[in-house]
């Protein structure tokens, strides 16, 4: 039995397994196919724009000041009066009295040399009348004449008065006046002390200008202006530095100029320092409230305008791979790896002049795996005006508008003239953008500007000359389809500024004529307004813009409305041309 078991079992086991395998492949679920989708990486890109700009150069220094001095005393006695503003951190203008010291020794050296002064004097007068009388006998030896005697009380009286004069110079010595407007670093004098010649009573500074040491490599030298011996004294020619430092949480800033390079290469980093100067470094700046002052020892960032190139494309740093590479998407979705010619790396973007051209989507996500020709979704990173304020944050030197852009955007040009869209407010502007600009021009540019704006100058008095005239005199009869016009009067009126020409509207052609409706219409204008008073202004007086509109007919083309808008060029423009 157990022997039928055992061959049995087996084949029941077998036999099972065979109908539970074949129910469950009966009772499989189907298989539903699906479509797989390819992930398609999001990338974040930036347009880029060719630009002309001057390149940053940023760099970082110490505050020093521009004249220090030791303050060393020249005469000895006692300290009598001391300034209460001398002591650290004391201010003080130039000739007030920091020191005082005691007189009473000099007094008494001046008499003593007073006395003196009349005893040669008294030497002098003498040998003087000793030497006439004796020259009237005959003889050539000057011992006998008396002539070596007195040489040498004059000698002595000569002397005795420049003695006199110095222990005078001395006394006014015994009181220290500040050479300068400055502050106190290091005051070590007391009232009671006694000074004795070279003793140092401490060390002052000036406060009108202040000084910073900036470290610039090789690569950074290649960008700037530096000055040289050559170089004028002009601060428009010299580059320009904006200081930045962080007080209380808020980054304020400063204005100044490279005015000098150091002798030498500093032996121990190999860089070369500029020395850059700032301004009244303790003024308040009305559009900063609550800057502090930028005293002796503040380290700050510095950005230096390096050179202008033309067409430069700023690039953030972070769209840099393998040093000098940038991944482009193109426009049907795809990567495109380009190398690039880097000009400079500044803290946060890159200055590329080969490479890329106008409107290529820069990446600036970083990518596990990029593979040429990889297809990517882009999005671009903030809003416009959000890159505009981050290209300006990188480079302080960017966005300088031409005045001739600026003075195009604020004309309106139509069929009946030119029309000055422009407050007083935007004219003053203006004028500050204007004189920015030809500060920052070449002598060269400069001397081309001034020859234009004396010939736009010249073609402004002949054309005010022409259309005065023609304002106030009677308009020529027009044809019969004017009637109205043939009778009307005109008189010379006083133009109110108008912020645009008023328009005529258009007539048939059998009723009146263009010239004869604006003249009817102006006519109706006046009767309606008060007389003005007429103000008359210098020519040479900038003065907000006041269009006056006239009116001219042509004869030989038939009856045509012009309008002339007079226009006073800015200040800078003003100044150039006289």
């Amino acid at each position: 039995m157990i022997r039928v078991l055992k061959i049995v079992l087996p084949i029941g086991a077998i036999l099972a397994a065979i109908v539970v395998s074949y129910l469950l492949f009966v009772t499989r679920p189907k298989v539903e196919h699906q479509q797989v989708e390819a992930q398609i990486p999001l990338v974040t890109v930036s347009p880029v724009k060719a630009e002309a700009m001057n390149i940053p150069v940023f760099t970082r220094g110490t505050v020093s000041p521009g004249t220090q001095i030791q303050l060393v005393s020249e005469v000895s006695g006692q300290v009598l009066e001391v300034n209460p503003n001398f002591a650290n951190g004391g201010f003080f203008q130039r000739g007030d009295v920091l020191v005082r010291v005691d007189t009473l020794e000099y007094d008494v050296n001046i008499k003593r040399a007073e006395a003196a002064v009349a005893q040669a004097y008294q030497a002098y007068v003498q040998a003087e009348a000793e030497r006439k009388a004796r020259s009237r006998s005959s003889g050539g030896n000057k011992l006998a004449t008396f002539e070596v005697q007195f040489r040498q009380a004059e000698a002595h009286y000569l002397a005795a008065k420049a003695e006199l004069e110095a222990i005078k110079l001395q006394r006014e010595r015994t009181v220290v006046r500040a050479p300068f407007d400055g502050r106190v670093l290091m005051a070590v004098v007391n009232v009671g002390q006694y000074l004795r010649p070279g003793l140092q009573m401490g060390v002052i500074y000036a406060v009108n200008v202040a000084e910073v040491r900036l470290p610039l490599s090789d690569r950074q030298l290649s960008l700037v202006d530096v000055p040289g011996r050559m170089s004028s004294g002009d601060v428009a020619q010299l580059p320009e530095v904006i200081f930045s430092e962080e007080y209380a949480g808020k980054t304020y800033t400063w204005k100044g100029h490279v005015v000098r390079a150091e002798g030498g290469v500093d032996e121990r980093n190999r860089l070369l320092y500029l020395v850059a100067q700032v301004p009244d470094p303790y003024g308040v700046d009305p559009s900063q409230p609550g800057r502090p002052e930028l005293v002796a020892g503040s380290f700050v960032e510095a950005a230096i305008a390096g050179r202008r190139f033309e067409r430069i494309f700023p690039i953030p740093r972070r769209a840099l791979r393998n040093g000098n590479q940038v991944w482009v998407v193109g426009d049907d979705g795809r990567l495109d790896k380009r190398d690039v010619g880097v000009l400079y790396k500044a803290k946060d973007m890159i200055y590329v002049t080969t490479g890329i051209d106008d409107g290529d989507q820069v990446v600036l996500s970083q990518l596990d795996i990029a593979v040429e020709g990889m297809r990517v979704r882009a999005q671009q990173e903030g809003s416009h005006e959000e890159l505009e304020e981050a290209r300006k944050e990188s480079n302080p030197f960017a966005g300088r508008t031409p005045v001739e852009a600026a003075i195009r955007d604020v004309v309106t040009t139509t069929a009946r003239g030119a029309t000055l869209n422009v407050s007083p407010e935007k004219a003053l502007e203006l004028s500050s953008k204007a004189k920015e600009y030809v500060d920052n021009m070449k002598p060269e540019q400069k001397q081309q500007i001034k020859e234009s704006a004396q010939k736009i100058a010249e073609q402004l008095r002949s054309l005010q000359q022409n259309v005065a005239p023609a304002a106030t005199a009677s308009p020529a009869k027009p044809a019969q389809s004017a009637p109205q016009a043939s009778t009307a009067k005109t008189e010379a009126k006083v133009v109110e500024p108008i912020a645009e020409p008023a328009v005529v509207a258009p007539t048939d052609e059998g009723s009146m004529s263009p010239l004869a409706a604006q003249l009817e219409a102006d006519l109706a204008a006046q009767a309606q307004k008060p007389e003005p008073e007429v103000v008359q202004q210098p020519e040479s007086k900038a003065a907000s813009p006041q269009p006056a509109p006239a009116l001219l007919a042509d004869s030989d083309k038939g009856a045509r409305t012009h309008v002339i808008s007079t226009v006073v060029a800015p200040k800078p423009l003003l100044e150039a041309s006289q």
